[in-house]
Order: C-alpha cells, then structure tokens, then sequence
C-alpha cells in the first residue's frame, strides 16, 4: 500500500512539473514579446507547443487498437512534426503480425497535408481510379485492394484533420484491414482530437 501511495506521489508531482512548464514557458513567452524580443518569444511558445503536443501523443498511442485473437502487435511508435512539416501534426502507428505470416500497419496522423488528397477522393470519387469508396462505422473512406499481391490498404478522414490508414500485405482476404478498421474506437479518436 505504501509503494502505491510512492507512485501516485511521484506521478502528481510529475504532471504538475509538467503542467508548471508549459505554463512557465508561456509566461516566459509573454515577457519576452514584451520586451520585443520577438525571435526568443516564439522559440519559447513554440517549446510549450512541444510539451503540449508531446501529452497529445501520449493520448493518441492508447488509440490504437490491441490484436485480435492469434495475432501479436508491436509497441506503439509515434512522432510529432514541429512547425509545418506535415502541418506541425502527430503520427502514431502500430504493427500487428499473425501467426500465419500476415501482417497489418495502422497509423493515425493528424494535421497532415496528406489529408487533402484523400479528402478530394471522397468528395469526388470520378477520380479515384483503382480505389472504391467504403463506410465502415459511420465514417467514409477509401478501400485500395491488390488480389494478385494480398495487399492492400483503407484510408479513413475523421472530422478534416485526421487520416487513419491501415495497410496489409501477405493477408489470406482483405476482410482482415476491416476487421482491424472496425477495432477502431472512432468516437474516443473524435473526443481525443478536441481535447
């Protein structure tokens, strides 16, 4: 009981460290620009984004699906694009394999410019080519399927600012990347988004 009490000590005193950085940052930020420091103003508030974002991905890698039953998944990865490589968004991805050789990547990227060419496939799909539109849970998206290669790919855009897209390849039918897709919280992934 008391180890316990040792953690959750140490983990509150860590999120207000946190906390107490990205407000220490801000206010950092505010008396920089009022002394037109400008140039070390924005170093600083780009810093507390850091900090900012670096909880967001924290709370974007519990997203991510666990395997289904006879599958095995890899730890999360997941980054973060400062400034405006890839619109200053957060990546988070996983791995999952199955005993049989098959093998499905999930990842989730937000404030991408990626997501404005799939966007213009939903909206148009005259121009879509070898992709065919799906819905899965409500939510629209793009199917992409290889027969000869057991590959293939869906892409789904949640609320313009996230592109979900969960690729397979040596898969034995293309109803594993739904089954991945359906494993999807999309209402958790909504919520975490405005959060």
């Amino acid at each position: 009981m008391r180890f316990l009490l040792i953690i959750a000590t140490v983990m509150l005193f860590t999120s207000t460290v946190f906390a107490d950085n990205v407000i220490d940052s801000i206010e950092k930020a505010k008396a920089l620009y009022a002394q037109g420091k400008y140039y070390k103003a924005v170093t600083e508030l780009n810093f507390a984004i850091g900090l900012i974002q670096d909880k967001q991905l924290d709370k974007f890698k519990t997203l991510l699906p666990e395997p289904p039953s006879g599958w095995s998944a890899e730890n999360v990865e997941g980054s973060r694009a400062a400034g405006q490589i890839m619109g200053g968004g957060i990546n988070v991805s996983r791995n999952y394999h199955s005993k049989d050789g098959q093998e499905v990547h999930i990842e989730m990227i937000t404030d991408s410019p990626l997501l404005s060419s799939v966007m213009m496939l939903l909206s148009n799909p005259l121009i879509m080519g070898g992709g065919r539109l799906v819905a899965i849970k409500g939510e629209k998206g793009i199917e992409e399927w290889h027969p000869g290669e057991h590959s293939g790919k869906i892409q789904i855009v949640l609320q313009n600012r996230m592109l979900i897209t969960i690729r397979g390849s040596n898969l034995k039918a293309k109803n594993a990347l739904y089954d991945f897709a359906k494993r999807l919280d999309f209402s958790r992934i909504k919520k975490a988004m405005e959060e």
